[in-house]
This record gives structure tokens, C-alpha cells and sequence, in this order.
């Protein structure tokens, strides 16, 4: 018996596309017009790593203008992750796209205002915005790109290692991502304590927040978490949080919903925020303490004792000179937390 394409899942389809470089994917389109249909199906995503040639923004332009994505219309998802080739003339040459949700330009280093001026004249639609590593774009292009978006729609904006990315910015977040679940503000270091405590404060449905590497920020910055208590993920690694803003925001959230807490290097916490921590995180998988002096065995073993501590599995405590054992010896940790897979969880 033919095999007839259109009997097998879509999603079982799509999973099938991501083994196959775009180009080969788009062959099969002239197969028969039943896999013609379900490669305009698979082609709504567009992830620029999977193309084999030595120009995938090229391959891009290519398929934007094609039928098999009835010229850029259909599209729901492009990838250009450290695309090669991929500027501000790229983007500049794409027709409008309308339908699409989530756009991912991480790493690519030639796009700055001008690019971001295109991206807003031809995505308005957008559901997932990532920038990671744009060091040429200013609050210009990112405010160009939120101003665009028609609704309310945004729920994912990543814009770490955005160095010039200021408050202004984030102001603008809260004109168009009131819902927005998640946050990232990883390496950004003109982002002031103002600027966290207005997403602190105004975006209320934040799941996830990561302000990793954000050292300029002064204690004053974290007053606001406590408003935070739908996070599961929160991620203050190097900052100067401290003991009452861990404590105001466990207790504002008790139970909390926080699968994954970094506070790697953040010198100021003590057993206080780690018995708060034990106390309130009953769905704790992932924990580090990493580089902090103060925090004592105690806690430690307070966690052990909470009911996080059977699900805990990956915990880093290296470097609590207060807490020997535990903090030398993966072995003494692992008797307390049975379900422990991970102890070096930063390098």
C-alpha cells in the first residue's frame, strides 16, 4: 500500500521535518499534492539552523516570497539563531508577516535600530520577542518594535545581553505586555532599580523573571518581588538581594509555584532566606546557593526536612564555608536529598 502522508498526525509531521534540512524539506513538496500540503504545514516555523547552505538568510527570503508559505502570510514562527548573513537588509527584504508569533534573533550581531524598525513595520502579531546578545540596538529600535504590536498579546520578551537597553524600554514593556509571563533582563546593565521595580510592580503574571548579572542593582531593586507570586522561575544570580525581600516574597506567595531559584552569588542572603525558602517552595526542583558565606548547615538541613527536600534535584551549595559538609561533599548532600541528580550547577 502508497504511503499517503496525509494519514499520518501533523504533529508526528513536524516532528519528522526537524530531522530534514529545509531544503530537503522543501522537495518533498513537489512529492504530490498531499505532501505539498503538509510541507506548507510544516514550513508555518521556519528555523534557520536547519538550512544546509552557506546563506540561510537567503533561503529565507526564498521561502517568504513562496507559495509554500503563501508569501510570508502563513508564517508563525521564524528562528534566526546566530544566523550567518542575517542584517538589517534581511529583514528589511521580507514582505509583511502577519500571522507570525514568535520571533527569535538571538545572536544576530548586524541588527540594530534600523533592523528593529523593519522587524515593527512587518510583525505586529508578536507573541515571543528574543533579542539575546544585541549589542547595537538602543530603547529606539526595541521601543519601535512594542509600539507596533496591536494588541496585548506578548508573553514571552527575552532581551538578554541587551547592553543598551535603559528603563525607557522597559516602560514600554508595560504598555504592551501587561499579560507577559516572561521576563529576561539577564546582562543588562542600564536596566536601574526603577526599571525593576516598575515590571515588579505592573506585571503581576510574571512565571518567569531572570535578572542574572544584574549588579547594579541596589537592595532597593527587590522591594517589589513579593507582588511576583505566580513566578516558577526566578533567577537573581550576582545581585544584591537581600534577606526581607526573599522572606516578603516567599510569605506573599506561600505556597509558591517556584520550580527553579538561582541565587548564585547573591552574598548578602543568610539562613533567614533559606528557612523562608524551605518553608514556602514545596515544588522546589532546582536550588542554588552557590559562593554564599553566610548561609549555615541549618538551613541546609531545613530544606532537607521540608517537603521540597524529596523532590529537590539539583542543588549547589558549593562555596557555604558555613555549611560543612554539605558544601565540600556531594555525598553528605545526596543522604539528605534522595532525589539529588545535580550539585555543580554553576560554572
Amino acid at each position: 500500500m502508497p504511503f499517503d502522508p496525509l494519514q499520518v498526525e501533523e504533529a508526528t509531521i513536524l516532528v519528522l521535518a526537524g530531522f530534514l534540512a529545509l531544503e530537503d524539506l522543501v522537495l518533498l513538496a513537489f512529492a504530490s499534492s498531499a505532501w505539498r500540503a503538509l510541507v506548507r504545514l510544516a514550513l508555518r516555523r521556519i528555523r534557520l539552523q536547519a538550512v544546509s547552505s552557506k546563506d540561510p538568510a537567503a533561503a529565507l527570503l526564498h521561502l517568504a516570497r513562496s507559495s509554500l508559505t503563501e508569501h510570508g502570510e502563513s508564517l508563525i514562527e521564524l528562528d534566526a539563531t546566530f544566523c550567518r548573513n542575517f542584517s538589517n537588509e534581511t529583514l528589511k527584504a521580507l514582505p509583511k508577516l502577519p500571522s507570525l508569533q514568535r520571533l527569535v534573533l538571538d545572536g544576530c550581531q548586524d541588527v540594530d535600530d534600523e533592523g528593529l524598525l523593519a522587524v515593527a513595520q512587518r510583525c505586529q502579531n508578536l507573541q515571543h520577542i528574543s533579542l539575546y546578545w544585541n549589542v547595537k540596538a538602543t530603547d529606539k529600535g526595541f521601543g519601535k518594535i512594542l509600539r507596533a504590536q496591536k494588541g496585548k498579546e506578548l508573553r514571552t520578551i527575552s532581551f538578554s545581553g541587551c547592553k543598551h537597553l535603559t528603563d525607557e524600554t522597559v516602560q514600554k514593556v508595560m504598555g504592551r505586555g501587561a499579560d507577559l509571563e516572561i521576563l529576561d533582563l539577564t546582562r543588562c546593565p542600564k536596566v536601574s532599580d526603577s526599571g525593576v521595580l516598575l515590571a515588579c510592580e505592573c506585571l503581576e503574571r510574571l512565571c518567569v523573571l531572570r535578572l542574572y548579572a544584574m549588579a547594579q542593582l541596589s537592595p532597593s531593586a527587590f522591594v517589589s518581588l513579593k507582588r511576583l507570586v505566580n513566578l516558577e522561575e526566578l533567577d537573581l544570580c550576582g545581585c544584591q538581594v537581600q534577606d526581607e525581600a526573599i522572606k516578603d516574597l516567599m510569605s506573599a506567595a506561600a505556597p509558591t509555584k517556584l520550580h527553579t531559584l538561582n541565587l548564585t552569588w547573591c552574598p548578602a542572603l543568610t539562613d533567614a532566606a533559606g528557612l523562608a525558602i524551605a518553608q514556602a517552595c514545596p515544588q522546589l526542583g532546582w536550588l542554588s546557593f552557590f559562593g554564599n558565606t553566610n548561609i549555615t548547615g541549618a538551613a541546609i538541613e531545613a530544606l532537607a526536612g521540608a517537603p521540597c527536600g524529596q523532590s529537590l534535584h539539583s542543588l549547589d551549595v558549593r562555596g557555604l564555608t558555613k555549611a560543612l559538609p554539605y558544601s565540600s561533599s556531594s555525598s553528605a548532600l545526596r543522604k539528605l536529598f534522595p532525589a539529588l541528580v545535580a550539585t555543580e550547577l554553576h560554572h
